[in-house]
């Protein structure tokens, strides 16, 4: 046999041989526990409820926090709005709603929007302008031209007033020419996601200003969470101060706060903004809140008449109060499921 037959045969048997003692290692060996010490334990188990999820025996106590409807009374007044949405202030939950989807023209309640990007504008209130013929507009009664207000003073007349001139003093005031404050309305439109909203000046009196109810309650819950606009909109009569002049009476276009249309909402906290041109009618969006700290807001675009826009709002809010329940009333946690 040669050299290298041997050395082959020599080194195949110890590999068989190897693979022999692995083999019979591999059933002889011990098997070692392999417990895993630092897993937590399990806790006892919870009692099973049907179809299996596990529940504790004693559930806390939980209510959602929306308003809850009292009955199955449905809102049956006479309305004339084109579109009207009411939600619940907190939650946003709607409480009535009619073609809250329509796009229509805002009229002034577009000042809402220019007064929120006149706050990001962070201007000096105490500054004094001169009303120019380039602002003034023939229907605002309460600046004239060659007259000199307040930046502040002005800001109170433009949204309880509803004064176009005022508001057009504070865009030219802003040293923002009118078309780039208008940039930035859109802007910040789009910011808030106010889909349907859009502006092609600051005033209100261009049709194309336009948006649906549901993005007017938002924009109004934006703008009355600034403490400048919310006590403005609260505030029923104003003296404006022309410079050198005798005060000069403002009121409030928000019939509701004054009281001349009727309502029971004497100790209620009320703040609104009002809108009409032609083309949109009459507009109305308001936020309202009782004494037992229960807020609404209620948009109405397109009413018939002047009075209709308050009388409607006030109607629908009326009817929220009585047939909704908040939580914190006492009859809330009946109408809850337990």
């Amino acid at each position: 046999m040669s050299k290298k037959i041997f050395d082959f045969l020599s080194s195949f048997g110890i590999m068989l041989l190897g693979v022999v003692f692995l083999f019979l290692a591999s059933i002889t060996y011990p098997k070692i526990s392999q417990q895993v010490h630092f897993l937590p334990k399990s806790q006892p188990r919870i009692i099973l409820a049907s179809g299996g999820d596990e529940q504790p025996t004693v559930l806390p106590v939980s209510h959602p926090n929306v308003p809850l409807k009292r009955d199955e009374a449905e809102y049956d007044q006479k309305m004339t709005a084109i579109s009207a949405l009411l939600l619940d202030d907190k939650t946003d939950t709607i409480l009535f709603e009619k073609n809250a989807d329509v796009i229509r023209p805002l009229a002034s309640v577009t000042k809402l929007m220019s007064a929120l990007v006149l706050l990001d504008l962070n201007p000096d209130w105490k500054k004094v302008v001169e009303i120019s013929s380039d602002v003034y507009d023939n229907n605002s009664h309460f600046v004239n031209i060659g007259e000199k207000f307040t930046l502040d003073d002005l800001w109170n007349v433009a949204l309880i007033g509803s004064s176009n001139s005022a508001i057009n003093a504070l865009v030219a005031a802003s040293n923002l020419s009118k078309e780039q404050f208008v940039v930035k309305m859109n802007d910040k439109a789009t910011d808030l996601r106010l889909r349907s909203m859009r502006f092609v000046e600051p005033t209100g009196l261009d049709e194309r200003n336009m948006a649906n109810a549901r993005d007017v309650a938002r924009l109004l819950k934006v703008a009355l969470s600034s403490d400048k606009i919310f006590n403005t909109l609260q505030t029923a009569e104003y003296y404006v101060r022309p410079q050198g002049q005798k005060p000069r009476r403002v009121w409030t276009t928000d019939w509701l706060l004054t009281g001349w249309v009727p309502n029971k909402f004497g100790d209620f906290s009320i703040a609104g903004k009002t809108g009409y041109i032609e083309g949109s009618k009459y507009n109305f969006a308001v936020r309202i809140e009782n004494g037992g700290k229960r807020a609404i807001r209620t948009v109405i675009l397109g009413a018939d008449t002047f009075e209709a826009r308050f009388s409607e709002a006030r109607d629908l809010a009326s009817w929220a109060f009585a047939h909704y329940a908040w939580p914190g009333d006492e009859d809330y946690g009946k109408l809850a499921q337990p």
